[in-house]
């Protein structure tokens, strides 16, 4: 077991240059090398090394000729440096968030439809980050969540009354109505709720059918059955469902942006934005990789707010008040 030193302090440590310099040297077995490496002269890590061998009181390398080889003390300092520098370059990156393993727990829906699209434009803002992303099948809204120290955990409820996890709402959802051209050619057009009533409702299964009843209940329609229609595993799915024609869907406006920008899916009549589930974003209190979560927090954030400006645009577009969706993110 290593021996901890925490409450002494260092005084018979060798300067962090040369043990820099012999680390390159050792890896290398090659002083030229060393030096190209490190930008230094051959002479400067010759220097560097001599002061490290008369400060440690041995010598590290057997020079032969051209060549050299580690001593036994210098092999078992190498070994160690290598350690110590490795434990600190470790530091440094979860610091300043640079890289690190992330895990990150998502409904399927988000995953599929908003988080895969974006893996690249993750990639080009942090290259290093090692992101695993677990998709949560099964999880209702109403779920305590449990979550490792390198784990975020994006979760979609009414609210989340445990206090075991430290929460932050990263958006609502925005509610509409949202149905095919294809379906409406077939089954009639879509005037108002009244509409609604004798055509096919598409729901999720999970959670039963409260995106229908909360939108019913919003807009003050007692009379529509929300009990009627398909229902798919999960709103990816349900949304495949109105894409392709099968019926009319209550959806998050974030998810279906692509379909209603090119006319696959369209808000057949104008309707108040009805808010729905919160969006949270659940994290460990203690958590020991706190720089790397807060990066992708911020990069989390900054893309959700340029999708509720592209909401707003297309709101406008539909001649629909953008205005209602600012409380919505």
């Amino acid at each position: 077991m290593t021996k901890s030193h925490t409450n002494v302090r260092y005084q018979r440590l060798p300067a962090q240059q040369s043990t820099r310099v012999f680390e390159a040297a050792a890896r290398h077995l090659s002083f030229t090398v060393a030096a190209s490496e490190l930008a230094m002269t051959q002479s400067g890590v010759s220097k560097q090394i001599k002061g490290l061998e008369s400060f440690l009181g041995v010598s590290l390398f057997v020079r032969s000729g051209q060549k050299i080889s580690l001593t036994s003390a210098g092999l078992l300092f190498h070994n160690r440096c290598v350690q110590a520098l490795d434990c600190l370059q470790q530091a440094v990156d979860e610091i300043q968030g640079e890289e690190g393993q992330l895990r990150l727990q998502a409904p399927p829906t988000f995953a599929a439809r908003w988080l895969i699209p974006r893996m690249e434009k993750l990639k080009q803002s942090h290259p290093k980050l090692d992101l695993h992303i677990e998709t949560t099948w099964l999880r209702t809204i109403r779920d305590r969540i449990q979550a490792e120290s390198n784990e975020l955990v994006i979760h979609a409820c009414v609210n989340y009354p445990f206090d075991n996890l430290q929460a932050e709402l990263l958006r609502r959802e925005t509610l509409f109505v949202m149905v095919s051209p294809d379906y409406m050619a077939r089954h009639g057009q879509i005037s108002g709720p009244q509409d609604l009533l004798n055509k096919t409702l598409i729901h999720t299964r999970l959670d039963g059918h409260i995106h229908w009843e909360g939108w019913a209940k919003a807009m003050g329609e007692e009379q529509l059955d929300t009990d009627k229609g398909y229902e798919f595993e999960t709103l990816d799915m349900a949304l495949s469902a109105a894409e392709s024609g099968i019926g009319v869907l209550v959806c998050d406006m974030i998810y279906a942006l692509d379909s209603l920008q090119n006319g696959r899916l369209v808000i057949p009549f104008k309707m108040p934005l009805v808010t729905g589930l919160s969006y949270l974003l659940l994290s460990h209190p203690n958590s020991s990789y706190q720089s790397l979560q807060d990066n992708y927090r911020s990069w989390l954030k900054q893309q959700i707010a340029l999708d509720h400006k592209k909401m707003q645009r297309l709101l406008l577009c539909l001649d629909l008040n953008p205005d209602d969706c600012t409380d919505a993110f």
